[in-house]
C-alpha cells in the first residue's frame, strides 16, 4: 500500500487539523481518497508527504562545482537574498541542472517542515520522501500547467519549477502566469502552452483572454490533480541533509554495481589472505614448538611431563651447574665478580639469599 497526505499550508501543523490523502495499491492504481484528521488517516507500508505550493520556493541557480556536502552548506546562503530570512532557518536541496548550467533548488522553513514531519511521526506515519505538490502536474517539454483550487492555486512550469499565487478576482490571468512567461521568452523558453485545471467548484476563466495577455496558447479542464497521479521526475525529494532518514543514508550514495561488486572482492580477498597469513603463521609456530620439545627430550630424555620447555631446559641447565661445581649466573661469585667490576667502592656488607646479593659499600678510595 501507498498512503500519499498533503500537508495543510498552516503556519504550525497539528493532528486535528485535515489533511488531504490517497491510498494505492502497489502497482500505484487509487482505491480511495479524502480529507480527515490525522487520526482517522489510514496507515500504509510506504508513506509519501506532498508539501503545499505556498511553503516551498523553487529559484533556478548557478552553483560552483563543488562536492554535494559543501553545495548543501552553501544553497541557504546562496537563496538568503530571495527569502530575506536567516540562512539557519532555511533547508535547500537541490535538483536537475539545465543546459544552461542553472540548478533547480527547492527550499523550505526548516522550523515548519520538522514540525510537520513531527506531528506525523506522533501518528505513526514516518513519510519516505517529501515533495512539492507540484509534483502530481505532468511534465512535458513546452507545456505549463497551473491550478486554480478554492484554497491554493500555484504554476508549474515544464522544468519543476513552480510559484504558487493568489485566486485571480476577475477575468484577467494571474500577474505571476504573465511574468514567468514574460521570464521564460527573455531565457528563450517561453512554452508552447499553458494547460490550467479548475477545481469544479469554481468557474473557469476565458482561455481565449488568458492566451491573449500571456502571449501563450491557454487550454482550461475543469478538474483537480489526484494525489494518487504518478510524481514529475523533476520531483525534489527535501528529505535530505539534515531531514534524510536513516535508513535511506546508503541509498543516497547511488554507487554504480560494478563498485559494489568491487568493493565486496576486495573483501573477500582480504579476509582470503589474512585467513591464509594466519593459518601459515600457526603452522609454522606449532613446528617450532614441536621442534624446541625436541630439543629438550634430547637433551633431558628422563623428563617425562613437558609444560614449558624453555622454562624446564633453563632449570636443569642450572641444577647441572651447580651439581658440577660451576658458578651460575645467579650464584655468588658470579654476582660479587659483577659486582665488583661495576663499582670500585669497598663493601662494608653483604647479604646472599635466593641468588640476590645485596652490598652495602664504603666511600670509594680518592
Amino acid at each position: 500500500m501507498i498512503l500519499r497526505i498533503l500537508l495543510p499550508a498552516v503556519d504550525r501543523p497539528d493532528a486535528d487539523a485535515s489533511f488531504a490523502w490517497s491510498l494505492a495499491d502497489g502497482r500505484g492504481e487509487k482505491l480511495r481518497e479524502a480529507t480527515t484528521p490525522l487520526a482517522d488517516v489510514p496507515r500504509a507500508g510506504t508513506v509519501e508527504a506532498l508539501l503545499p505550493a505556498s511553503r516551498v520556493l523553487f529559484a533556478r541557480l548557478k552553483l560552483p562545482k563543488v562536492n554535494a556536502a559543501t553545495i548543501r552548506e552553501l544553497l541557504p546562503f546562496a537563496v538568503e537574498d530571495r527569502l530575506l530570512a536567516d540562512p539557519a532557518q532555511i533547508h535547500a536541496v537541490p535538483g536537475a541542472t539545465n543546459a544552461r548550467g542553472e540548478t533547480l533548488v527547492a527550499v523550505v522553513d526548516r522550523a515548519w517542515l520538522a514540525r510537520a514531519l513531527e506531528v506525523l511521526a506522533g501518528a505513526g506515519l514516518r513519510p519516505s520522501r517529501a515533495v512539492c505538490e507540484s509534483a502530481l502536474l505532468p511534465a512535458r517539454a513546452g507545456a505549463w500547467h497551473a491550478v486554480l483550487g478554492t484554497e491554493r492555486c500555484f504554476l508549474v512550469e515544464d522544468d519543476g519549477h513552480a510559484v504558487a499565487f493568489d485566486r485571480p478576482a476577475g477575468a484577467e490571468p494571474p500577474l505571476a502566469v504573465r511574468i514567468a512567461a514574460d521570464e521564460a521568452a527573455q531565457r528563450e523558453a517561453r512554452p508552447q502552452r499553458i494547460e490550467v485545471f479548475v477545481d469544479p467548484a469554481l468557474e473557469a476563466p476565458d482561455a481565449a483572454l488568458w492566451s491573449e495577455r500571456a502571449g501563450v496558447t491557454v487550454t482550461v479542464s475543469q478538474a483537480r490533480p489526484s494525489l494518487a497521479a504518478s510524481l514529475s521526475p523533476h520531483a525534489i525529494d527535501l528529505l535530505a541533509g539534515d531531514f534524510a532518514r536513516p535508513a535511506a543514508a546508503l541509498g543516497t550514495l547511488r554507487l554504480p554495481k560494478l563498485a559494489w561488486g568491487l568493493a565486496a572482492a576486495i573483501v573477500a580477498l582480504q579476509f582470503g589472505f589474512t585467513t591464509a597469513d594466519w593459518w601459515r603463521l600457526e603452522r609454522e609456530r606449532r613446528a617450532l614448538e614441536a621442534e624446541r620439545e625436541a630439543i629438550f627430550r634430547a637433551a633431558f630424555p628422563a623428563a617425562k611431563t613437558i609444560v614449558d620447555p624453555a622454562l624446564q631446559m633453563r632449570r636443569n641447565v642450572a641444577d647441572l651447574e651447580r651439581s658440577r661445581g660451576r658458578a651460575t649466573a645467579s650464584g655468588f661469585l658470579a654476582l660479587a665478580t659483577a659486582a665488583a667490576q661495576h663499582d670500585a667502592a669497598p663493601a662494608r656488607r653483604m647479604r646472599f639469599a635466593a641468588g640476590r646479593l645485596e652490598i652495602d659499600r664504603a666511600e670509594a678510595p680518592k
